[in-house]
């Protein structure tokens, strides 16, 4: 799509009615920005988003659904489509930055919370850092593209 993006991030859709499940979406060839001190210093506040991640919409993976749209689907449905809610405790790891050395294998698809200690989110940010809650979700059509943020 354009300069830098090269990276790859999982997005994690969570669904709490029953057992908590995340579903999984892997995008490859994003641009992830770590933009906490630069954030800092221009607006002043600690709570500021620490990752950026630029995706280009005209290629991806599986059919985006609007969040309240996408919790009705059914649990199959949930696989095979994203949404991108802030209000959710949805969150993001980043998978693959050469920059920071960083190439791993994460569980795409339907997890199960109940089967790490502590629950998925904890257990992948103490496994292998670069998670980030999903706090700002915004769509760009001049280049097209979703731009998420996370702390």
């Amino acid at each position: 799509m354009g300069i830098g993006y090269k990276d790859s991030v999982v997005v994690y859709n969570r669904y709490a009615k029953g057992p908590e499940q995340y579903f999984g979406t892997r995008f490859d060839n994003v641009r992830v920005e770590l933009t906490q001190g630069a954030d800092q210093k221009v607006s002043g506040m600690e709570d500021v988003s620490a990752c950026v991640v630029k995706i280009s919409n005209t290629d991806l993976p599986k059919p985006y659904i609007a969040p309240k749209a996408w919790k009705r689907l059914t649990e199959e449905e949930k696989t095979e489509n994203f949404t991108l809610d802030t209000e959710s405790q949805n969150f993001f790891i980043i998978v693959k930055k050469e920059e920071l050395g960083i190439d791993i294998d994460v569980p795409a698809g339907l997890v199960e919370s109940d089967s790490y200690a502590g629950g998925f989110f904890e257990y992948v940010k103490e496994q292998y850092g670069y998670a980030f809650s999903l706090d700002t979700a915004d769509v760009y059509s001049l280049i097209p593209r979703f731009e998420i943020g996370g702390k």
